[in-house]
């Protein structure tokens, strides 16, 4: 049997053996906000590779409450080759029986099943099954398992990033994000601000004394919501899924609070502006259309302060890349169906490896209508297949 061969049969081969990884990788609450139990996923990914005989260590970040950590590790030899990317925090649950996983007609129930520690089992599975099938690799690949992705990856990605430790692999990344059978070549910018409107304190009998913080909120809020009618008219041409996702995005008051009670005049009020930007845009421009505004308010005397929680450009790798070609290839050979290339609706942290020229692309188990759902699953059998993919993708371009 060829080495090909081997490697597409080994998930099937192994497949009570990831669904036991998995389960196990669920079960731990690694909840985003606030960072819980991240020490104890990354012992138990650790303990993983190091039964495994794999190359790797361990990065941690300080934290005034739960620290960060991060895995990155190698497979083979020589200069950096292809890099696999993953995140193993959550989101909330709706509730704690989703750290509970269930197996029910061929899926598996629980937080993170779908984003994204199903893509991490296949991704770590993809290299067990490269080195047991004994694969000779003319390059090394590396891969990183890393925090905080899901509130923009400042103490994840974005410090390995800025501590100069991402690996700059010369075929690319991937990425095992829920992509629900098509490849993420694109991803979206992201501009996310906390805007807090400061006034003064006052009681209620009193009010004429104080500035209504609250008041000077909706005075903001009514203009951005003007801007958020031009923003939303904004067309993206690039293949999006569902296709009336492909408008521009600004979304606020996803978080916002006000005032300490009803009978005084609020002297602070807060709210959340999420802008993401399709690759048409840029986000100096987004930064510039908001700035705009805050400033107009501030002439006309509101207090504002704008604290920003995470930013990045847009992101587009070319389909003609190698990595990008062999992938769909691949997974078409796995699956039986050619995957399309699509802009990721959301942001992705493939934007830290394209933004240094190196191609990245999202391609995973899971489904993202599901992702952060109270029935969030990964079919078992979508798992199977990825582990295919990421084995023989890495296998054909750098064996």
């Amino acid at each position: 049997m060829d080495i090909e061969a081997q490697i597409a049969g080994y998930a099937s081969a192994h497949e009570a053996e990831i669904t036991k990884t998995l389960s196990e990788l669920i079960a731990i609450p690694t909840v985003n906000p606030p960072g819980r139990s991240y020490w104890e996923c990354v012992d138990y990914l650790s303990g993983l590779l190091q039964s495994w005989g794999v190359e790797h260590r361990m990065f941690s970040v300080p934290h005034e409450s739960h620290p960060r950590y991060s895995i990155l590790g190698s497979l083979g030899d020589g200069e950096d080759g292809l890099h696999f990317h993953g995140h193993y925090d959550v989101v909330s649950a709706q509730s704690p029986e989703q750290f509970q996983p269930r197996q029910q007609e061929g899926r598996l129930y629980g937080r993170g099943s779908s984003d994204m520690k199903g893509g991490i089992v296949a991704m770590l599975f993809a290299l067990r099954a490269i080195q047991e099938c004994g694969a000779r690799l003319s390059k090394k690949i590396t891969f990183a398992l890393v925090p905080d992705e899901e509130t923009g990856g400042r103490l994840g990605t974005h410090h390995l990033a800025e501590a100069g430790l991402l690996p700059r692999a010369s075929f690319g990344m991937l990425m095992p994000e829920p992509t629900s059978g098509v490849i993420w070549s694109a991803c979206r910018g992201a501009l996310t601000l906390r805007v807090r409107i400061n006034g003064r304190i006052a009681h209620v009998g009193l009010s004429r004394q104080g500035v209504n913080a609250f008041e000077g909120m909706v005075e903001v809020v009514r203009s951005l919501l003007a801007l958020k009618r031009s923003v939303a008219a904004r067309r993206t041409a690039f293949p999006i899924s569902p296709r009336r996702a492909n408008r521009s995005v600004m979304v606020l008051g996803g978080e916002s609070g006000s005032g300490l009670n009803f009978n005084t005049v609020p002297q602070s009020a807060w709210f959340s502006v999420d802008r993401r930007i399709n690759p048409e845009e840029s986000l100096a421009q987004a930064k510039a259309e908001l700035d705009q505004i805050f400033e107009k308010h501030r002439k006309r005397g509101i207090n504002i302060e704008v604290e920003t929680v995470q930013e990045g450009n847009p992101a587009v790798s070319s389909t003609r890349a190698p990595l990008g070609k062999i992938l769909a290839q691949t997974a078409r050979d796995v699956t039986g169906t050619k995957p399309r290339f699509e802009l990721c609706p959301g942001v992705l942290e493939t934007r830290f490896f394209i933004n240094q020229g190196i191609p990245a692309y999202g391609y995973g188990p899971g489904l993202l209508e599901t992702s952060h759902g109270p029935h969030e699953y990964v079919d078992l059998s979508a798992v199977l297949h990825c582990t295919a993919v990421y084995a023989l993708t890495a296998v054909r371009l750098i064996a």
